[in-house]
């Protein structure tokens, strides 16, 4: 951080005044201090400060009267609590009250510092909201908020630019990158806007029927086909239309969807007439197509007329500093749908979730942030209501089985692993949870649903 960062410290004992003003100056922070609430408050009033770390115990004035006075005329300012011995429940309440962390003492510097860190880090998402919305979300607000990175910012840049133009684009990435939002994104920057958006996942229509999906077929041309029908090109005239997984489009309907992209016309299925289309293409994919173009899976030719402009969605754990920015907009979202207020994230749940690899990417991330919601008894979500909600992360450095087709294959897996942790680790839970990657109240919950003693 710059030594524009300010922090104000307040604690009734000079020693521990003296100590952190002495160690936040040598990180680079500006940092005031005043040995209780009252003075505190006179600070507070003449001037603003990034972080304000309290005691909680003092007079007169406790760190519960800061932590009010803070929400109400400074919510942008975050507030550490720190904690002697029998205040813990306290301070408790001040994490539902919103303080941003709180820290038990003793503590040494290194504890301290982390808190500090991670309310920097916390500090300027917030900060950047605003002006990343205005940077990137001008035009009606159209282009969803995706993270603050300089990865996610490139590529608003460029969806900027494309969605200016007609041309097709290819968009790829791993499953859940969010490249259907990308794609209805570009469309309602586009020209297009106000035409239809048609999107068809190729994996999901049978080969046999593919074909009619996209063109149409006429009255009789098949068995079945007892009306004519418009296909999906129609059905998007002068608008765009993604073809969602267009790796798995086999290779005869990939020779008559590039006839279309260079012909601008479409032939029904049984008509010897062909009609001329508007219609903008996106594809997407999750699969490597050059690979696929080097087995002879998919057309080189296919590949480069959709690849004109080209957008790659990275995994989430490429971009991790976006986790935070995206948890808080889910955690807002999810709140609005199940009717709750008030809710937000423990420190342990942020780092839990910093750390979480996230295999399913932002899809999963907003799964995870939902269940969370809803398994949550109280207002603080917890790293434990998160784990809840991610099985896989429960057991990171096992494996599913193969076969998890079977009812109840997935439970039965669960079981055996929490069984096989509870042997090797002599009935140790603290050592069951540190090896499993869980909470202790996960492990007695898991436990309890299988019946283990």
């Amino acid at each position: 951080m710059t030594e524009m960062t300010k922090i104000l410290v307040i604690d009734d004992q000079i020693g521990m005044r003296k100590s952190l003003s002495i160690l936040l100056k040598k990180e680079g922070f500006h940092a005031d201090t005043a040995e209780n609430g009252e003075q505190a408050i006179d600070y507070l009033k003449k001037s603003s400060y990034d972080l304000v770390i309290t005691d909680m115990k003092m007079s007169p004035g406790t760190g519960l009267d800061i932590l009010y006075y803070v929400r109400e005329r400074h919510p942008q300012t975050d507030v550490i609590i720190m904690t002697g011995y029998g205040t813990v429940d306290s301070a408790v309440l001040a994490m539902k009250m919103g303080a941003f962390d709180y820290i038990p003492k003793p503590f040494n510097n290194e504890e301290i510092l982390h808190r500090v860190r991670k309310s920097m880090n916390h500090l300027e998402i917030v900060k950047d909201m605003p002006s990343f919305q205005k940077r990137t979300g001008a035009e009606n607000n159209k282009i969803p908020i995706l993270g603050i990175s300089a990865a996610i910012k490139e590529i608003v840049a460029v969806v900027q630019k494309i969605s200016k133009t007609d041309i097709s684009v290819l968009i790829t990435g791993e499953t859940g990158t969010g490249k259907s939002l990308i794609a209805k994104t570009i469309h309602s920057l586009s020209r297009r806007a106000n035409k239809p958006f048609i999107s068809i996942n190729c994996a999901s229509v049978p080969e046999n029927l593919l074909e009619s999906e996209l063109f149409g077929h006429e009255r009789g041309a098949f068995t079945g086909a007892l009306l004519e029908r418009k296909g999906l090109f129609e059905a998007a005239e002068g608008g765009s239309i993604l073809l969602d997984e267009i790796g798995s489009m086999p290779l005869s309907m990939q020779a008559k969807l590039l006839d279309v992209l260079q012909e601008q016309e479409i032939r029904r299925i049984g008509s010897n007439k062909s009609k001329a289309i508007d219609v903008r293409v996106i594809a997407a994919t999750n699969s490597d197509l050059n690979r696929a173009i080097d087995t002879g899976a998919f057309r080189s030719d296919l590949y480069y007329r959709i690849k004109v402009g080209h957008i790659h969605m990275p995994p989430l754990r490429e971009h991790t500093e976006d986790i935070p920015f995206l948890a808080k907009h889910f955690l807002e979202s999810a709140m609005g749908k199940l009717d709750k207020t008030d809710m937000r994230f423990s420190p342990e749940a942020l780092d839990f979730l910093q750390n979480y690899k996230f295999p399913g990417n932002v899809r999963e991330l907003a799964n995870a942030i939902s269940g969370a919601v809803t398994v949550s008894e109280g207002n603080i979500i917890s790293d434990q209501d998160l784990a809840l909600t991610l099985t896989s992360s429960l057991f990171e450095m096992q494996k599913y089985p193969e076969d998890d087709t079977q009812p109840g294959s997935l439970e039965e897996w669960e079981k055996e692993i929490i069984i096989e942790s509870i042997k090797k680790n002599a009935g140790n839970l603290t050592k069951v949870c540190s090896e499993l990657k869980i909470g202790r109240t996960t492990l007695w919950r898991k436990m309890k649903k299988y019946n283990l003693q």
